[in-house]
C-alpha cells in the first residue's frame, strides 16, 4: 500500500481548501468586503493553518482577496470591472507570447497545437464542460509555451484558475463551444503560415468573444438575482 508523504498530504489540503475558498467567492457564499477570520476557515475546512495560509497567499496572488497586515483578510468584490481587467490583462500577454512563439518558427509545437485542438473537438458532443473548459486552456498553453517565456506564462497561469470557475459557474454554452472551435481553427492557419500579424487579429477577437460572453452572462446571473429578491 502507497503512504503518502507529509508534504503530498499538505499539499492535496492546500488545494482542496484553495479550490473551496476561490469557489465559495465567486459564487457570493463569501461576501465582498467580508473578513475571513482563520479561526472561522480553520473549522470550516478542519484543517490546521499552514494550508489555509497557503490558500489565502494564492487567491491573494489571484485578486480574489487582500490580506493587510493588523486588519485581516477580505473579500474583493469580483465585479464586471474586475473580470473584464483580468482578460484585458491576459490579451496582452498572451499577444506577447504569440509573437515570441511566431518569432521562433519552430514547427513542432505547430502538431501539438493540432492535436489540442483534435482533443477539444472530441470533447464537444460529450458535453462535458470542465473537460472542454480544460481541452481549450491546454490549446493556448501550447502556444503560449512555445513563446519560451517562463515569467509571463505564470502570470497566466496565476488567473487561469479563476476563469475556469468562471466559466463552470456561469455557464460555457454551445454557441460559444462552437465558436471557439472556429476560432482555433482560423489561429492554426495564420501559425503554419508564421503570420503573425492574422494571428495576433483572430486571437484578440477570440478573447474579446469571450469577455463579451463571460460579462453577458454575469449580467443575466446578477439580473435574475436581483429579480428573485
Amino acid at each position: 500500500m502507497k503512504i503518502e508523504s507529509t508534504n503530498s498530504l499538505s499539499n492535496t489540503t492546500y488545494r482542496r481548501v484553495t479550490d473551496c475558498l476561490r469557489l465559495a467567492i465567486v459564487n457570493g457564499e463569501f461576501k465582498p468586503g467580508q473578513r475571513l477570520k482563520m479561526s472561522g476557515l480553520i473549522d470550516k475546512f478542519g484543517t490546521s493553518q499552514m494550508p489555509i495560509r497557503e490558500a489565502l497567499q494564492q487567491l491573494q496572488g489571484e485578486g480574489l482577496i487582500t490580506i493587510i497586515p493588523q486588519r485581516g483578510t477580505r473579500v474583493r468584490s469580483i465585479d464586471i470591472r474586475f473580470i473584464s481587467n483580468i482578460y484585458d490583462m491576459r490579451i496582452a500577454l498572451e499577444s506577447l507570447l504569440i509573437r515570441k512563439a511566431c518569432e521562433k518558427k519552430t514547427l513542432g509545437w505547430i502538431d501539438d497545437l493540432k492535436r489540442a485542438q483534435d482533443i477539444y473537438e472530441s470533447l464537444i458532443d460529450k458535453k462535458n464542460i470542465p473537460e472542454l473548459i480544460e481541452a481549450n486552456h491546454h490549446f493556448h498553453r501550447v502556444h503560449n509555451i512555445a513563446a519560451d517565456n517562463e515569467e509571463a506564462l505564470e502570470e497566466l497561469e496565476r488567473t487561469e484558475m479563476l476563469l475556469t470557475v468562471l466559466r463552470t459557474t456561469y455557464g460555457y454554452h454551445k454557441a460559444r463551444i462552437l465558436q471557439v472551435k472556429i476560432e482555433h481553427h482560423e489561429m492554426i492557419k495564420c501559425f503554419e503560415k508564421w503570420d503573425t500579424a492574422s494571428v495576433l487579429a483572430i486571437h484578440a477577437n477570440h478573447c474579446e468573444n469571450g469577455k463579451s460572453t463571460m460579462l453577458q452572462r454575469i449580467s443575466e446571473k446578477i439580473g435574475t438575482k436581483k429579480t428573485n429578491n
